[in-house]
């Protein structure tokens, strides 16, 4: 069943495994790595980019992420993303001079949704004052209900950014309310309506004691945990408000958009409650579903791809995951499409993450070892030409702050490195080896404290060309946006001219 037209290729991305020369809290140092090691050594290597500009991100400093990531390498050249496109609409004042902005502010109130922090990722706390500022100018009433990080910033800054915002209505934790991804848990959306519809949750006279308390209670535990409180019981959503969702990241805003626009994930009681609502996003998460109808700001638009490109020459392409990273490796790496191009082509596997409230340094192995076993039963069987897989436990564990569960996650991935390695060798595959962003290489900063985030560190690129023993490694430095050129020099498929540069050269 093998297709000799084409050399056959595995991308392999380890989510969340930078590089970092330092060694304190580097758990993929600590981890040993030995599989990655070895590969390395034995073949093509190099460091690329896989933050700022090179995946569209609108400073230098900004760090990557899985959705940004996954854009770039399905893409092949650098798209400009959603912070950048909202703070060119900002400075221009355009996002507040269109039709959207006229109808939100045509209601009594506005309820603004959240996450606040100055992580970057999923929101900017800039843009909450930007939007404080237009309601005072226009004499808007508003609310704000707050969802705290922890994650993509210090895990215990809560107060800091909570501090600085008038009119809190509720406080939540992204473990515990609206940030869901993939349908993974659901009931976190439930929750969020029953505390900010039903005002189903304790009124606290006092938030900066109630997160104390908080800390107090659960040393372990960062902001990510919160479970939700009310600050004013007068501020919760009423029928007939707007609402508007200042999360722009649309893997995890897209659920919250589904229950104010579908009334997904409530019951008909609960959708009487808000049928005269306005529901707005800052800006589209999912245009195929069109979800949300109402947005301020349009999304990027992400059009020849490398899936589109390989299905237009045939080949046949298999992608696994778990659930936690499956639309990063289905939507996102298809330019933001939520089913396969060429349902003859392409063919996804999701194997169900587990239900853990992200608490992932409790089964630090996740569900590697699963999808490494469909991996290389897919390569055996030859009957894919290019696949990929992603394995998240650097990225999702490394959230966590847990640095010894950390530790196990990377040496897990290393092993089902290393069985990727050995069959790709035996089968004459070749094997690209990679990750879409830094985290578990950088657990402490510059003080000592654990650190949660996303980095801005280069990321490791090994090709072992099993397949195509005359690919040499080209001069010059890469990022992400060089994949989709590489995959197809290595596949012995044309790349396509808009594609950046291919990474090898074949003699």
């Amino acid at each position: 069943m093998t297709n000799k037209q084409f050399k056959r290729t595995v991308l392999c991305v380890m989510d969340g495994l930078g590089y970092n020369a330092k060694t304190t809290g580097n758990a993929v140092v600590t981890a040993g790595m030995p599989n990655l090691s070895h590969a390395q050594d034995q073949h093509l290597h190099t460091l690329i980019r896989a933050s700022g500009h090179e995946v569209g991100l609108d400073s230098a400093k900004d760090a990557g992420n899985s959705e940004v990531g996954h854009n770039a390498m399905g893409a092949g050249v650098t798209i400009k993303q959603g912070l950048s496109l909202l703070n060119d609409a900002f400075a221009t004042g355009k996002i507040f001079t269109s039709a959207v902005w006229q109808k939100i502010s045509s209601y009594p109130k506005l309820n603004i949704i959240i996450l606040c922090s100055n992580g970057r990722v999923h929101s900017n706390i800039e843009h909450l004052f930007q939007v404080i500022a237009q309601c005072e100018k226009q004499n808007l009433p508003f609310s704000v209900i707050a969802i705290t990080d922890g994650r993509d910033v210090s895990p215990r800054s809560a107060t800091e950014f909570l501090a600085q915002v008038p009119n809190l209505a509720v406080v939540g934790g992204r473990g515990q309310i609206f940030m869901d991804r993939y349908q993974a848990q659901t009931e976190m959306l439930t929750k969020a309506f029953e505390v900010c519809v039903e005002g189903k949750a304790p009124v606290v006279t006092d938030w900066r004691k109630q997160l104390a308390d908080f800390y107090a209670a659960n040393p372990t535990l960062s902001d990510e945990q919160i479970p939700p409180f009310i600050v004013d019981p007068n501020g919760l959503i009423k029928n007939g408000e707007a609402i508007l969702l200042l999360n722009y990241r649309g893997d995890r805003a897209v659920e919250t958009a589904r229950m104010f626009d579908c009334g997904d994930y409530i019951s008909t009681a609960q959708r009487a409650l808000i049928k005269d609502c306005y529901f707005a996003g800052i800006l589209q998460y999912d245009a195929e579903m069109n979800l949300p109808a109402n947005y301020l700001c349009e999304p990027p638009v992400i059009n020849n791809t490398l899936t589109s490109w390989l299905c237009e020459h045939g080949v046949r392409q298999y992608t696994v995951t778990e659930t936690v990273k499956f639309g990063h490796m289905t939507y996102f790496f298809n330019g933001n499409k939520s089913a396969p191009l060429d349902p003859k082509l392409e063919t996804w596997l999701e194997i169900p993450s587990d239900k853990l409230n992200n608490l992932y340094d409790k089964a630090p192995k996740m569900q590697a070892e699963p999808i490494t076993e469909k991996m290389i039963a897919a390569i055996q069987s030859g009957e894919y030409d290019f696949l990929k897989c992603n394995l998240p436990n650097p990225d999702m564990v490394g959230h966590t702050g847990n640095f010894a569960a950390t530790v196990t996650a990377c040496q897990t991935v290393d092993a089902c490195v290393g069985r990727l390695y050995e069959v790709c060798r035996a089968e004459g595959v070749n094997l690209i080896i990679t990750a879409d962003h830094g985290n578990a290489e950088e657990m402490a900063d510059d003080q000592g404290k654990p650190k949660t985030s996303h980095t801005n560190n280069l990321v490791p690129l090994i090709i072992c060309p099993f397949g195509t023993p005359n690919a040499t490694l080209q001069d010059g430095e890469f990022g992400l946006t060089n994949i989709a050129a590489t995959v197809c020099d290595l596949l012995g498929v044309p790349a396509n001219t808009q594609f950046n540069p291919s990474m090898v050269k074949l003699s």
